[in-house]
């Protein structure tokens, strides 16, 4: 016998007697959990090229060692004796979260609440201006108008025309001439080199001007079209009054509509909450709202936001100077936008935005 196949039979019966020490039974023996020896080594041997082996290809190992004359001494057997473990109580520490992920594909938006230009109030343009400067400094993706950017009195329904506050209203041309200007004043402000995509709520003052047309059918398209095209010319694409649409799943109008009417007052933004599923930014109430809401589904809150008015600050339309307090909020929103979710917003008041981008912001400043 050669003394590699000597070392082999020797290291087969080696392994056999360390199973049995271990407490595996010499033979087989009724009752559960048992384990012989040889099944045991078996499912430990491994052969020369690696690989294991079937417990009857060892057990032929040992018969071919025995006829050698080598053999396991089968006296090391010990039964195995249970031993009481020491009870222990091991706090085991929380998984750590897992790291917060990003918005995927966000998108920052110029959002510009109720601007009420007049005719009447030249010096309202200058806001679009000082809008469209600090637009330009951060280079938004979009730039929102959520309506209202007219008055259109010149179609006003509520001074009839054969009385002396309907015989102040101005013109319609006057009103359309009004928003070139407003137009041109954005322009101004807009650098060279921002090109934002620019989206527009059409709000219930410029609303006045379809129903007028709607009323008097003989000027069907005479003056919704220069509207449309002075829209257009500008790069703005309107949507209809009380029409929401989306940017990156936050939806965007002029008004939250409740049975045909727009929802107005102070509690506008939590009202609208309980019908949104979406979360939702509007215009119409002049006052800067900001209400979240937890939600049963894919996302677990939504926020609306009514975002105040863009009139130059402190000013307020005739028809609410008698009602006491307004509180009206001036100025714009800078809302970051992704996955369905307001992931961030600032409030940018009037006052900053013409103290910093005006062409008298030093004599405001002064004062």
């Amino acid at each position: 016998m050669t003394t590699a196949r000597f070392e082999k039979y020797r290291a087969a019966c080696d392994l056999v007697e360390q199973c049995l020490r271990e407490g595996c039974t010499p033979s087989w023996v009724p009752g559960p959990g048992n384990r012989t020896a040889v099944h045991e080594a078996a499912s430990r041997w491994v052969k020369e090229d690696g690989t294991g082996i079937s417990w009857q290809s060892f057990k032929g190992l040992l018969d071919r060692a025995k006829g050698c004359g080598i053999e396991p001494d089968w006296s090391v057997y010990r039964r195995a004796v249970y031993q009481q473990p020491i009870a222990k109580r091991d706090l085991l520490p929380a998984p750590s979260p897992r790291p917060a992920l990003g918005p995927s594909n966000p998108r920052r938006v110029l959002v510009i609440p109720d601007r009420h230009n007049d005719p009447r109030h030249p010096h309202r343009l200058a806001v679009s201006t000082w809008i469209m400067r600090y637009g330009s400094e951060h280079k938004h993706d979009y730039v929102v108008c959520l309506g209202d950017a007219l008055t259109m009195d010149s179609c006003s329904r509520h001074d009839k025309n054969d009385t002396l506050g309907g015989r102040m209203k101005p013109g319609i041309k006057a009103d359309l001439d009004n928003q070139l200007a407003m137009h041109q004043a954005e322009e101004r402000g807009r650098a060279p080199d921002w090109k934002p995509k620019k989206l527009k709520a059409r709000g219930n003052h410029e609303q006045r001007l379809f129903d007028f047309e709607n009323q008097h059918p003989e000027n069907e398209g005479t003056h919704t079209h220069r509207y449309a095209e002075q829209l257009l010319q500008f790069g703005w694409r309107e949507r209809s009054f009380g029409e929401i649409f989306y940017i990156e799943g936050v939806g965007f109008t002029h008004a939250p509509m409740v049975n045909g009417r727009p929802r107005g007052g102070v509690n506008a933004a939590r009202a609208t909450a309980i019908d949104q599923c979406e979360s939702l930014i509007h215009g119409h109430t002049h006052q800067l709202q900001i209400h979240h809401s937890k939600k049963n589904g894919p996302s677990d809150k939504i926020a609306v936001i009514a975002a105040g008015c863009a009139l130059p600050y402190g000013e307020v339309e005739h028809y609410a100077t008698h009602g006491g307090a307004t509180g009206w909020s001036y100025g714009v929103l800078d809302v970051t936008l992704a996955d369905g979710e307001i992931v961030d917003f600032a409030w940018v008041d009037m006052r900053s935005l013409r103290a910093r981008f005006s062409d008298d912001g030093a004599d405001i400043r002064a004062a």
